[in-house]
């Protein structure tokens, strides 16, 4: 392991949950160990490792981070990507040539690589300045500290000898509540995350007693010496002579302890990473990264990809600076390439635009929602997620973007989703699906072809809750609209009983449980129910023995509905015996 604590004294550093592993192919033998938090950004975090390498010479070093096979953005925070207490994470180096370009950044214009490089060092520098700083200043502190123990001592040989015990005292609190410092270790001995209150109470007491001894010496001025003051029957000694010479030079320093205690204090408001994390997450030149999204060299364009999607994830600025440059058509041209990684980024970069409303409508308007659905086929489980998510913003309370993500072939898009894709990525198809139910004129689009009701029946019958409430919501929503649509497919009988005899959640049975009734009630299907007798039997056994007043009135609805049409059924009624 490194033999650089990469806390560095970190005014917060009590406040560090958890130590991170920082590998890096080319520091072999060598892991990096960096103390943080989860709520701390990636640009932070590679803040304290240009820190480590700085030390090591190698501050101009190029490097992303990189965590299961997946990059980390810089405006991120590292509980984003599920990081937790001693992960490994792996810093690969942008080029296997010099270490001139930025760190962090890779730009089509080497040009720009170089300033970009000469910021970024400014700011290291700034901030290795600011703890070497910090480091003289506790050792002044520490210095003034004895001065201050001397000056206590000869206070007992002074007119006023019993204020010694004050002086005495405060410089042995002193002496304890002082910080040890180093820069390359950081606090050591009683390290806190106080410091700067403790210092700052240091600093108020020595002014108090700073202003107590210009009182002294006023004292000494009016009341004691003849040659200064009219009264000379008051005798001015030798003793007198040394206080009032005393009192004045214990007045400098107290002052000058005080100056710097409070420099001190304002020091310690300062964090490892405050100039070189705002550095990473601004507005960098767009049209360097367009420039090289638009080039032939798909290591370019990822590096543009990846710096896009930083600046989209930043601030709400970046996001329209982004759009009002031709950002959203760029981004488009980048989810459409062949590479995964690529197309990872710009939809990404994508997703996080459109959580502006304003942004939506251009992006419709130039054919995004077709790009989104065509991401939908990746299998990189990673795009189709984030494709989701846009599309999910998109249909929020927007029917218009409904019809274009229904249009041509895209329910298909989204049954490809639910038929190849993992129960994160089925949730997020339900919801969709949801939003699209409360809108009348799409409505019947989800039933429209016998091919989907496969679809609806996986959802039904899947192990996640969440994904069946959403669907059952979604084809009560249908059913309430028009009941035929629903009585119109049979084959959810089966999955409906299913669900009420199996699933643990309370609203998924109601939920079915009322869908059930649309097929109870209606006399076509009503024989494809009692083909069903078994299931129905748990069913209801089921929906009886609950607590809840509502289920139990919808099976006597179908208990009755059964008998009503049926006498058959009445073999079923047996587990209605309880309600006498």
């Amino acid at each position: 392991s490194s033999g650089i604590n990469a806390e560095y004294g970190e005014v917060e550093s009590n406040f560090y949950t958890m130590l991170l592993y920082i590998h890096s192919p080319t520091f072999i033998g060598r892991t990096f160990v960096i103390s943080c938090n989860s709520k701390d950004s990636i640009a932070r975090l590679k803040a304290n490792i240009l820190h480590i390498l700085y030390e090591m010479g190698r501050g101009s070093h190029q490097f992303r981070l990189k965590f299961k096979n997946q990059y980390l953005k810089d405006s991120s925070i590292i509980e984003d990507y599920g990081i937790i207490d001693s992960h490994v994470i792996n810093m690969i180096p942008l080029s296997n040539k010099s270490f001139t370009e930025h760190p962090l950044v890779s730009s089509a214009s080497s040009l720009q690589s170089r300033e970009n490089e000469d910021t970024l060092q400014r700011m290291l520098q700034r901030e290795v300045d600011t703890l070497k700083r910090r480091e003289k200043l506790c050792n002044d502190m520490q210095v003034w500290i004895w001065i201050l123990f001397v000056f206590g001592f000869i206070t007992f040989l002074t007119e006023y000898w019993y204020t010694g015990f004050f002086n005495c005292c405060f410089a042995a609190v002193a002496l304890y509540l002082a910080p040890k410092y180093t820069r390359l270790s950081g606090f050591y001995l009683r390290m806190n995350e106080r410091n700067d209150l403790r210092i700052l109470g240091i600093s108020l007491f020595a002014f108090l007693l700073f202003l107590t001894n210009l009182a002294l010496l006023t004292a000494l001025h009016e009341n004691v010496c003849p040659f200064i003051t009219s009264l000379p029957s008051l005798p001015c000694t030798e003793v007198t002579y040394l206080s009032i010479t005393f009192y004045m030079a214990e007045s400098v320093a107290y002052f000058v302890f005080f100056v710097v205690a409070t420099l001190l204090c304002w020091n310690f408001k300062f964090q490892i990473g405050n100039y070189i994390e705002p550095m990473l997450v601004e507005i960098r030149d767009i049209k360097y990264i367009f420039a090289a999204a638009k080039s032939k060299s798909v290591k370019e364009q990822r590096s543009a990809a990846l710096d896009l999607a930083n600046l989209a994830a930043s601030n709400a600025d970046n996001k329209f600076s982004l759009v009002a440059e031709g950002g959203l058509q760029v981004l488009i041209d980048l989810a459409l390439s062949e590479d995964e990684g690529v197309r990872g980024y710009a939809i990404e970069a994508i997703s996080e635009l459109l959580t502006v409303k304003s942004i939506q409508n251009e992006f419709v308007e130039i054919g995004g929602v077709n790009t989104l659905m065509f991401a939908l086929h990746s299998t990189d489980t990673h795009i189709v997620k984030e494709s989701l998510l846009a599309i999910c913003q998109l249909c929020q309370d927007n029917e218009d973007v409904m019809v274009h993500v229904l249009g041509e072939n895209g329910m298909d898009d989204l049954c490809h989703v639910i038929n190849s894709c993992r129960l994160d990525c089925v949730r997020l198809v339900a919801g969709i699906f949801l939003d699209v139910s409360f809108c009348d004129n799409l409505r019947g689009e989800l039933l429209k072809h016998r091919k989907y009701v496969p679809v609806f029946e996986r959802m039904i019958r899947c192990s996640d809750s969440v994904t069946q409430q959403l669907c059952l919501q979604t084809l009560e929503m249908i059913a309430i609209s028009n009941p035929d649509a629903i009585t119109a497919h049979p084959h959810f009988i089966s999955p409906l009983l299913a669900t009420i005899g199996k699933s643990a959640d309370l609203q998924v049975k109601t939920i079915s449980a009322k869908l059930l009734l649309y097929f109870v009630e209606d006399e076509q299907t009503l024989t494809e129910v009692l083909k069903c007798s078994a299931d129905i039997h748990t069913a209801l056994l089921k929906l009886v023995t609950t607590q809840d007043n509502i289920m139990q009135c919808v099976a006597a609805k179908i208990l009755l509905l059964l008998v009503q049409n049926d006498r058959s059924a009445l073999k079923v009624c047996h587990c209605c015996s309880f309600a006498n």
